[in-house]
């Protein structure tokens, strides 16, 4: 069965203009054996959010992470993110999500199990309603 645990609350910090990241991190495992409580899910995505990150980069430490410790089946990781980098400088647009995924295992290879993580997490109201 799949674990998923979605709409994790996210806030780190870009990089290179050190302005606030927010947003959610929707995470899934297969377990191969090995199954943890929810919150250590939560945690890991805390404990590299805590970084000045790129999102790319966040989403795959978070993914890797999980398929190093925990070896499961699969691992997929989706990030929804408004980057103020995008509202308070720049180009100035608001309402701006940027998403990215890292998909590993069975979420990689098989498109079944793929399409019922995202259904799973579909259906959002969008980051400016949490």
């Amino acid at each position: 069965e799949m674990v998923v645990l979605r709409d994790i609350r996210l806030e780190s910090y870009c990089e290179h203009h050190m302005v606030p990241i927010i947003g959610r991190a929707h995470v899934a495992y297969l377990p191969a054996g090995r199954v943890v409580g929810i919150s250590k899910l939560a945690r890991v995505v805390d404990a590299y959010a805590k970084r000045l990150q790129i999102q790319e980069k966040l989403t795959s430490q978070i993914a890797n992470t999980i398929n190093e410790v925990l070896q499961p089946k699969g691992v997929a990781v989706v990030i929804e993110a408004a980057h103020q980098c995008m509202t308070t400088r720049g180009v100035h647009k608001h309402g701006v999500a940027m998403v990215t995924s890292r998909m590993l295992g069975a979420f990689r290879d098989d498109p079944s199990t793929r399409r019922e993580f995202l259904a799973i997490i579909g259906g959002q109201r969008g980051l400016a309603e949490g």
